[in-house]
């Protein structure tokens, strides 16, 4: 081990030190004056442009101010001020300033991803898992091309809710909600009640509807902190009024949403209306696309599209209703395919192969629990005897 040390020079010594021709006539003696002021242990590399100039003053006896020990590398004009320590293995590049008693200690610790999640390989490649780091649930995806750990996108992560939710079959609306946990929330996305064959946006629900709907709300009275709202059409907010009536609310005017309603998966009108002549209407096409990726020059691409209606949409909007559990209320075309991905495909909303009890019933649709952790659970949804009709 090499040690070095820099003696420093007091001001006072120094203006004593020089006789009226200026040579320094007690040198000797000043040179003895402090020492120890900085010491240096172990492997210290410092270079370029270190200056240090203009009223240096090392006062009182001051030793060991500042200390460096093992394996630093100061590189390009570092200013290190008042009592600083700094341990085991720390690199600092360029235009640093340190002042006022920081220590930094082993305050740095790399973890390979392999370490927590394990190996990343073809036999799980694609497979989504999740970690707690720091108190926050975090999801990786297994790359299937590189073969290495990656943060999971928003569809990877859902994709994994999806696998964990393992949907099968239409459970009762009113069960989910009987089920929550005093710190879950849920959200609720259902069609509205029963209408006419009318379905332009002005047309309200028929007499069967606004029964189903208030008997609804009659089921969900003992609910607290429940909001209600509707895409813009009729029959949408009816049911949201109605349900409120049931439930006892004093206030029953529901609020209207616009991206509850619409065409949300139609990438291209005109593709769309020819799709829907072709192939025998709306309902053939809708679910042809969602199981087969059919008419994809009409729609988006499907898991993505349903992905961001729940990031973009409903959970921004349960976010800002700011309740426990909130119903929305939409329209069979948002919700069938929906339905379809968080069931990943086992719920049979198959209409395009048969119109007997493949379509999405009144009342039905889908509920997302949300836990503290930040996790989800995904279930179908029915509010009337059977999720389909």
């Amino acid at each position: 081990m090499m040690r070095k040390y820099l003696i420093g020079i007091p001001l006072v010594a120094m203006l004593f030190a020089c006789d009226d021709t200026g040579s320094s006539a007690v040198e000797s003696e000043v040179m003895t004056v402090v020492r120890d002021s900085v010491v240096v242990v172990d492997s210290v590399n410092i270079i370029d442009s270190v200056v240090i100039r203009d009223s240096v003053r090392f006062k009182d006896n001051v030793r060991d101010s500042i200390r460096i020990v093992d394996s630093v590398n100061v590189v390009d004009s570092v200013n290190v001020i008042d009592s600083v320590r700094i341990v085991d293995s720390v690199r600092v590049v360029d235009s640093v300033a340190v002042r006022d008693s920081v220590v930094i200690v082993d305050s740095i610790a790399v973890r390979e991803p392999e370490d927590i999640l394990g190996k990343c390989d073809s036999s799980n490649a694609g497979a989504v898992k999740p970690a707690q780091i720091n108190g926050e649930w975090r999801y990786f995806v297994c790359d299937e091309h590189a073969l290495l750990w990656r943060a999971a996108g928003a569809v990877e992560k859902n994709d994994y809710y999806v696998a964990q939710s393992a949907v099968t079959a239409f459970t009762p609306l009113v069960d989910v909600v009987n089920g929550l946990a005093a710190d879950e929330k849920l959200v609720l996305v259902i069609r509205h009640a029963e209408r006419n064959s009318d379905s332009a946006a002005t047309d309200p629900l028929n007499e069967k509807g606004m029964e189903q709907s208030l008997k609804l709300g009659e089921s969900l009275a003992g609910v607290t902190d429940f909001y209600c709202a509707s895409s813009p059409s009729v029959r949408a907010w009816q049911t949201c009024n109605q349900v409120a009536k049931g439930r006892g609310d004093t206030d029953t005017l529901a609020d209207t949403i616009s991206l509850l309603g619409g065409y949300w998966y139609v990438k291209d009108s005109v593709a769309y209306a020819k799709a829907k002549k072709d192939n025998g209407g709306s309902w053939n096409v809708v679910t042809k696309w969602a199981y087969e990726g059919a008419y994809a020059d009409a729609f988006y691409e499907f898991a993505p599209r349903c992905n961001e209606w729940i990031e973009d949409v409903i959970l921004p909007s349960f976010e800002e209703a700011k309740s426990r559990v909130t119903l929305f209320v939409s329209h069979d075309l948002l919700l069938v395919p929906l339905v379809i991905y968080i069931s990943a495909g086992n719920v049979n909303l198959r209409y395009y192969k048969s119109n007997s009890n493949r379509w999405l019933n009144y009342l039905a649709g889908v509920a997302i629990v949300m836990r503290p952790d930040g996790t989800r659970r995904f279930y179908a949804v029915r509010g009337l005897d059977s999720g389909t009709m």
